[in-house]
């Protein structure tokens, strides 16, 4: 029979201590007065082993008047092996004690000490992107790594949608190399290989369950509103688990994943806190508005960036500030329609309605926009349905006619590279929809930036030893 026994580090008299007890140490052969040896030759463990004669004794305590084989391993000595408080593995077989780190905390200190040698090696990063889309959110963090001296590439893209990875593809050849993985498939019918750890995971967990639009689509089987848990949603509302497993056998050094402002209230964020934690990783969430990032998009989004336990030093998102000044005008970001073109339209049933809602004590109005306001709505994955929520541009002369953005537009106020529209074969709705679900561009840029002076810093005192991980 193995006995596995998970516990830590304990002290007594300042002194580090192990302390193990209990019937598994009799049935294995560490019986009261049995004697053993401790074997200090490995870097990474120590081996007791039951002997004749051994150096040291089995000692023993009653409780509740019963004799239980104790071990006491209580020795300053310790602390070459383990820090205080370190969880630890120990395994007893057949007269064997085997005592070594947790596997979280190998993990943890594997990780930490990978990503300090390839930065320090001026290696590039490898990126894996889930949920990938056509790849907005990795150019923006790849684009801010780089500005800090920090190469990437992206070694596995996971994306369901076929055309969405044609489209990466196409618009960003500068993501991949010929170690590139790509899959098309969903993330939960994937199995993960564990040789093939990431450097960076990124991440913009689908939000379709969390978003404001997303829950008032929710309905009973009476179709009435009623109370709705985002991780009810059929298609996303569980990928947050799919995403943890990812982190967990992948291990990376760091995470970042972004998603709508709500999503931080939700069940799944609450458990993406606590597992991330019990891995080893530090988690940082902010809030950014497209505005104060250089975009005319006025839509929050919510950042988490998860990096090693043992970087704190290195890195905090409420140091990342923005790299680009917003345009002043949104008339400044607009192509020049002509004013007899067939893109502006009457729209009647878009202004019957907002009558109707004015009539009923609603408040849905249509957003309309000159040109002279200095940010715009946000512009969302269904923006080609032409919806009364939808920002539109009003007709300079004529009232009664508006248009959608352009696609070309639609990039530009969120900041986004125009490479990623400039794709013949894409069309405009499906344009919309990579843009709609898309991040804002010079938001993420600057947190790709902040991490890279963070990981460059980390570079900077490469010559120091590896701090020391707290206990998971």
């Amino acid at each position: 029979m193995t006995a596995i026994i998970v516990t830590k580090v304990g002290t007594n008299r300042n002194t580090p201590r192990i302390w193990l007890e209990g019937r598994k140490l009799e049935r294995e052969g560490f019986r009261v007065g049995e004697t053993y040896n401790v074997d200090h030759s490995n870097s990474d463990r120590l081996i007791l082993v039951r002997i004749a004669g051994g150096r040291r004794n089995v000692s023993s305590k009653k409780r509740n008047g019963t004799e239980m084989p104790v071990i006491d391993l209580n020795a300053q000595k310790l602390a070459e092996w383990f820090d205080q408080e370190e969880k630890l593995r120990v395994t007893i077989r057949k007269g064997r004690i085997v005592i070594r780190k947790h596997y979280l905390k190998e993990a943890a200190q594997e990780r930490l000490e990978r990503i300090r040698k390839k930065i320090a090696d001026n290696h590039k990063l490898a990126v894996h992107s889930l949920f990938h889309g056509a790849g907005v959110l990795d150019t923006a963090i790849h684009a801010g790594l780089a500005k800090a001296g920090v190469g990437t590439f992206v070694q596995v893209a996971v994306e369901i949608e076929r055309k969405y990875l044609d489209m990466s593809l196409e618009s960003n050849p500068h993501l991949f190399t010929d170690e590139s993985v790509l899959i098309e498939a969903p993330v939960q019918d994937i199995c993960i290989d564990r040789a093939i750890q990431a450097d960076l995971c990124v991440m913009g967990i689908p939000c379709t369950g969390a978003s404001t639009a997303g829950r008032a689509k929710m309905r009973d089987t009476k179709g009435e509103k009623r109370t709705y848990l985002p991780e009810e949603h059929d298609s996303a509302g569980a990928l947050f688990f799919n995403a943890l497993r990812w982190i967990e056998q992948t291990n990376p050094a760091l995470v970042v994943i972004e998603n709508v402002k709500p999503y931080q209230s939700t069940a799944s964020m609450a458990v993406i806190r606590s597992v991330l934690a019990s891995l080893g990783y530090v988690v940082q969430e902010r809030i950014l508005n497209g505005c104060e990032f250089g975009a005319l998009e006025k839509r929050d989004r919510l950042c988490v960036v998860a990096f090693t336990e043992g970087m704190e030093d290195f890195i905090d998102i409420d140091d990342i500030v923005p790299l680009r000044t917003k345009p002043e005008k949104l008339s400044d970001v607009l192509e020049d329609v002509p004013l007899d073109d067939e893109r502006w339209k009457s729209y009647d049933y878009l202004r019957l309605k907002e009558q109707r809602d004015i009539k009923a004590g609603k408040g849905f109005r249509r957003q309309l926009f000159t040109g002279e306001e200095g940010h715009i709505s946000t512009v969302t994955r269904e923006y080609n349905k032409a919806r009364s929520t939808d920002p539109f541009i009003q007709h300079p002369t004529d009232p009664l006619l508006s248009r959608l953005l352009t696609p070309l537009e639609h990039a530009r106020v969120k900041g986004i590279p125009e490479a990623f529209i400039d794709v013949s074969w894409v069309a405009t709705t499906t344009r919309h929809e990579v843009l709609g679900q898309s991040v804002i561009w010079p938001m993420f840029e600057a947190v790709g930036y902040g991490i890279g002076k963070g990981l460059a810093s980390l570079r900077e005192n490469i010559q120091q030893p590896v701090p020391a991980l707290a206990a998971a």
